[in-house]
């Protein structure tokens, strides 16, 4: 599948499997599940599509990036949670172990080592080192890319380092069910953070001071 649709279908997955009951976790669950959505697919470069990996960096950073600037313009609690669970220290060797696995995946075929089961929880592990709270959307969203990636024709390498992969090829991945599916995650995503009880409790928040 295409990468912003690994990006829809990760934020979609997270919001629907982790529920966040507050305005933090909604701003920062939703960019970390779309953010673990599409980081497997930083091994395309080493399929002849260098762009793509620019692409993917562009989409993963813009994801964190964005929970940065709403907790900055928002203040909507995301540093104060974050500093609660870890600290220096952690933050940063957590930062650098995931960095150094994710240019570890990048030098492999794709559809290997960062399609797999052992890429999901090395990374998980060191998300939750450096921010506990967000690993179950992260872990989710990294999951909503393999199942979806299974679907099309190249083999997939989910045991990796064993066996050669498998495909249940009832798709293409840039075809017609890619497009169903990002136009649907789009609109689950819409509906999920709409009705989410950290939307609906500000909304009555400010009704009831307008009122």
């Amino acid at each position: 599948m295409l990468g912003k649709t690994h990006f829809s279908v990760g934020m979609a997955a997270g919001l629907v499997a982790c529920r966040p009951q507050s305005l933090s976790m909604l701003v920062a669950g939703t960019a970390i599940a779309g953010f673990g959505g599409i980081i497997s697919d930083i091994d395309v470069g080493t399929s002849d599509a260098h762009n793509k990996v620019e692409h993917i960096i562009g989409l993963a950073g813009l994801s964190i990036f964005g929970v940065v600037v709403a907790d900055a313009l928002f203040h909507v609690g995301i540093y104060n949670r974050l500093m609660a669970d870890s600290n220096i220290a952690r933050i940063i060797v957590g930062v650098l172990a995931f960095l150094g696995i994710c240019i570890f995946g990048m030098r492999q075929p794709h559809r290997s080592f960062m399609h797999s089961f052992a890429a999901l929880f090395c990374l998980s592990f060191f998300t939750y080192i450096i921010f506990p709270d967000i690993t179950p959307y992260f872990f989710v969203g990294f999951i909503s890319h393999m199942v979806i990636d299974a679907f099309n024709g190249k083999r997939e390498k989910i045991f990796w380092p064993l066996g050669k992969g498998f495909a249940l090829r009832m798709c293409k991945a840039d075809g017609l069910v890619n497009k169903l599916l990002f136009h649907i995650s789009n609109i689950a995503v819409f509906l999920l953070i709409l009705t989410s009880r950290p939307v609906q409790t500000t909304v009555m928040h400010i009704f009831s001071i307008i009122h």
